[in-house]
Order: structure tokens, then sequence, then C-alpha cells
């Protein structure tokens, strides 16, 4: 079995010549979003973090696979775009770079323990956009280990007392396809959480 570093710079590398579309739902959440800093958690090949670099976000975004990293480094230098890249496995050590950030995503990426250092790190003010898998009846593309699936309604549960700006369950037959959930909610300017 390959370690996480391993199985992600694989999956870069056997899908680096496939085109870096932005997912649906960030292009979706960009009526909340105003450029600022931007933290891109599990960030892969960047097709996330170079469409808001591209749209005057300054991007710190971070990923387990330096293959990952590499691709999309190139692709940013081809841009001519500065995005601040780290490699870090947070599996290993739970350690978020320091905010506060204007905006937070995490795509497909779950880990739990992360979701109180995200609401921590993120200003009063600021959106975070989460898009992930699901439980459901009839599941598709969903990972196997039910530690990286999200229960129905369980984003609201985390974010209660921010500002929902978009929420969505069900399932989405883009490029991940799936039983899907997403959320965009913005952090009260004052916080009890």
């Amino acid at each position: 079995m390959l370690h996480s570093k391993e199985k992600w710079n694989q999956r870069w590398q056997e899908k680096a010549s496939n085109p870096l579309t932005p997912d649906p739902w960030l292009l979706r959440a960009m009526t909340f979003l105003s450029p600022g800093s931007t933290l891109d958690i599990a960030c892969g090949r960047g097709r996330n973090s170079l469409y808001l670099a591209e749209k005057g976000f300054t991007v710190t975004g971070i990923d387990i696979s330096d293959q990952g990293l590499k691709l999309l480094e190139q692709e940013a230098t081809n841009l001519n775009l500065t995005l601040n890249l780290l490699q870090l496995d947070l599996e290993a050590s739970v350690a978020l770079p320091q905010g506060p950030f204007d905006v937070i995503l995490k795509f497909f990426y779950l880990q739990r323990s992360l979701l109180p250092i995200i609401k921590e790190i993120l200003r009063p003010g600021g959106v975070v956009v989460l898009r992930s898998f699901i439980n459901a009846e009839s599941p598709k593309n969903e990972p196997g280990n039910p530690a990286f699936i999200l229960n129905s309604g369980e984003l609201l549960d985390i974010f209660t007392g921010w500002d929902i700006l978009l929420y969505e369950e069900g399932l989405e037959e883009s490029q991940t396809g799936g039983n899907l959930t997403g959320i965009v909610a913005r952090k009260p300017l004052t916080t009890e959480n």
C-alpha cells in the first residue's frame, strides 16, 4: 500500500496533462468572495489556487504531494502568477499556516481535526468554501473510509452561528461526481464559536 505522499504524487503525475479547471462549487461561491489572503488546503495541482490567483487573490497552497506542488509551481510560472506553496503532511502534524486568512478553501479532503483550526485562522468576516463527499443512499465515487465522508447536515452543525451563504447536499455529476456536500459560510464579525 502506498503512503499518502506517494499515492498523491502518483495521482498528480497521472493527471499532469488534464485541464486545470476550477471546481464548479468555487465558481458558484465567487459571488461571496473578494480578493484577499487565501489558504487552499490540499490544493493538489492547484486548479482552484490558480483560478483565484488570476482573479487577484493572494494564495497560499498546501499539500502533501511534492509532485502536485511542482506541477502547480510550473503552471503558475507559465501564467506569471506568484503563489506561496507549502508541502505539509497534515495527518502527521495538524498545523496550518498562521492566519488570519480572508478566504479558506478545502475541496475533497476531509480531516475533521482541521475544522476547528480553520474556524480559528479565518478572519472575522472571512469566508470558508468547503466541498466533500457525504453519506448517501447510492454511493458512487466516494472514498471507502467513512472517516473521509461527512454526514448529512454535519457542515451545518460545524458552522452553527455563521452566515451560511450557500449550502448543498446531493448527487453531483461533475468531474469528481458522487454524493457531495458543500458549504460557503461567512465567519461572524464577533464570534462566540
